[in-house]
This record gives structure tokens, sequence and C-alpha cells, in this order.
């Protein structure tokens, strides 16, 4: 056998700065142990999460206090401090590779994969927000970190074209790896009826969910006029549930009361926790995502991972995911008749939410597996 043949796989360290703070704690659990299934030494840097019992990789809690009320000046010192206490970590710990994950591009940013690079190790970002991209005060420091960096990773094909449109011709190694399923999260969900009963919702009403941060974007306006038109369906309920800052609950609210939706609408403001999460998922019918721009849901992935289909915008990311109405129902986005059409198609024929469920679930656990992201992430990993 030949020495290549018999080497081992590099040691790979994740770095991630957003961890249950934002959901990502299930993202980089999957990918940690996808790395893991594929002989790669692993080691997280993260913040503490419920997804740290039972862990087949290392990890390590090195970001503290870096969210909160303290003045964002002392935040970043300690971001910047801990960005340098994992990356020296990682170094002394035999780590060849980082992966990094990208929601935003500044100085954080570009001192970590500089800093990887200075101690000798190479680097893979996973680009999740492309959306900020499209700042043009953030594309010269994406040329920077692209420069620094030895693989830029997209999730989906849009993603990459986005991402190299947003380069502006800037070199760069960038390629698609897909995301994965949550389904290893949840292996014992609750039935919808449990669901509910946990939830305090009504077994007998169509319940549609918006679920995460209402950011403009994510198009929970046009979600709440779509609503207008079936105010008088005792059958509806709208769940919307996450974080969210008081302006932006104050606003949805008073469009509520304002338009006759308060016997229509629920909602549970606040984070959601991990035991809770689950139950949120499978208790409505289906899953709003009325965004009007995306790159890549998660929130699409953890509904069908927990077998709900998504009514989502037919934006170029959520046609791939859903298919012709295969796994879900897609609408004009933007367009707040359209979506009342298809919440008004689903009222009129609630059985076919039964296949929809059924589809979506096949979708994450073939297509989106993580043992097929795991095996590309490595190839990459090896060459690089």
């Amino acid at each position: 056998m030949s020495s290549a043949a018999s080497s081992p796989k590099p040691a790979i360290a994740i770095i991630e700065t957003i961890g249950s703070h934002g959901g990502m704690h299930y993202y980089t659990d999957n990918q940690a142990h996808a790395l893991v299934n594929q002989g790669h030494a692993t080691t997280l840097y993260s913040l503490p999460a419920s997804t740290d019992v039972g862990a087949r990789y290392r990890k390590v809690d090195t970001f503290k206090a870096i969210y909160g009320p303290d003045p964002k000046a002392i935040r970043g010192l300690r971001l910047m401090r801990d960005l340098t206490t994992s990356l020296l970590a990682a170094r002394r710990s035999g780590a060849k590779v980082c992966i990094f994950h990208l929601f935003k591009m500044d100085i954080f940013e570009l001192y970590a994969v500089r800093l990887c690079r200075l101690l000798g190790m190479k680097s893979m970002a996973i680009v999740h927000d492309v959306a900020r991209l499209d700042q043009p005060n953030q594309r010269p420091q994406l040329a920077r970190i692209a420069a620094a960096c030895d693989l830029l990773i997209a999730h989906n094909s849009f993603s990459q074209t986005a991402l190299l449109a947003a380069l502006d011709g800037a070199p760069a190694n960038v390629t698609v790896v897909p995301s994965g399923n949550y389904i290893a999260q949840f292996p014992n969900p609750p039935s919808k009826a449990q669901a509910r009963e946990r939830l305090g919702l009504p077994q007998d009403k169509l319940v549609i969910l918006f679920f995460g941060n209402p950011r403009r974007e994510k198009g929970l306006h046009v979600l709440l006029e779509a609503l207008v038109a079936h105010r008088d369906d005792a059958r509806l309920l709208l769940l919307v549930a996450g974080k969210m800052k008081p302006e932006e609950e104050a606003e949805y609210r008073a469009f509520a009361s304002e338009h006759g939706l308060n016997d229509r609408t629920r909602f549970d403001i606040g984070h959601v926790d991990d035991a809770d999460a689950p139950a949120y998922y499978r208790g409505p019918d289906i899953v709003a995502l009325p965004y009007l721009r995306i790159y890549e849901s998660a929130v699409a992935l953890m509904a069908m991972s927990l077998e709900r289909p998504v009514l989502a915008s037919d934006l170029p990311p959520m046609r791939d995911v859903i298919g012709d109405d295969a796994r879900g129902l897609l609408f004009a986005a933007s367009d707040a008749q359209a979506l009342s059409a298809r919440i008004g198609e689903l009222l009129a024929n609630p059985a076919r939410l039964t296949d929809l469920a059924t589809n979506a679930a096949t979708y994450a656990a073939q297509d989106r597996h993580w043992d097929v992201t795991g095996r590309m992430l490595s190839a990459q990993a090896e060459s690089l």
C-alpha cells in the first residue's frame, strides 16, 4: 500500500461563532459528525449547546459573552480574543484545515482567515448569507477574505453565482456543497396531536407556521396580508414563533389587529428552546417561507426533516428544494394575492398535505443526507 493511501485524513477544526444563539448548533453538530464519519479528527470551537451531549467529535467552548447587552466594542474585543484562542488551540491540536461559517464580511472574518493562514492551516469558508454581500461596502472585504481563504463554499448553484458576482472578478476558489438535513437531532419527534397539546394549539385547525427572525426580506408582512382574505375562516390559524425586536412585534400585532386577524394569528415571541423546537415544527400542517430574497433556507430543511411541507416564494433556491409542488407549494415572491390563493387551496383540500409531508420527509432523508455532504467536504479538505 502506498504512503498516500495509508496517510491519515487531515484533522479539521470548525470555528463557529453563532451556536445556539442563532440556531447554528444543529448545523455544526451534523457537520462535525459527518466529518468524523469520513475519518477526520474533528474539533468544534463554538458556544455551549444542547447538541454537546453525545457528540463524537471534540467540543471546545471558546466563545464567551460575545452576545448580550454589553457595548458592541467590548463584545468585539472579546470576539477577537476568542477567535485567536480558538485558532491557536486548533493549531496546537494538530488541525490542518479550518472550516469557517460566514454570515457577514467584516474585520473579524478577515482576521480569522488571515490568522489561519499565518498559522499554517488551510481554510474552507462556508458562505451562508450571500444576501449581505449585495451591500457595496462589503465587497472589498469579501475580496480580501477570498484572497486569504483556500476555498469558498456555497450551498447551491444560485448562491455560487451570486457569490461570484459579488466578488466581481476577484480571484477565488468557489464550489458548491449542499446543506444536510436535521433528522439526527430529533429521533423521536412528537405526533401532530402531541405537539399541539404541548403548545396549546387547537387540534381542529389548519395551522401555518412562520418561524424565525422576521427581517423584512423574510416576508412576514406578505403572509399577514395574504391572510386578510381568510380572516373570517375559523379553520385557519397562523403561528408566528421566534425572536423578534419589540418594534417589529408591535408593527405586526398592530397590522393583525387593524385587519381583523387577531383570531387568525398567534404570536409566540422569544427564544424557542431546543426542547420545544420539534413541537413547533410538528404541530403545524405546513411551514410558510414567504421570503423576498433567500439563498438557502435552514427552516425549509428543518421542516422537511420533521415531515412538514413548505409554502414558499418561487425563488430559485426554494424551487430547487420544493420541486414542482411535490414537497410543498410555491407562489410568486412578494405577491400576497398569490399566497392567499395557495392558502385557499389548502383550506379546500387539506388532505393534500399528507402526500406533501411524506414527499418532503423522503427528500430530506435521501437527497439531503449528511453522508453525501460529508463526503464532499472531506474530498475538498483533502485536496487543499
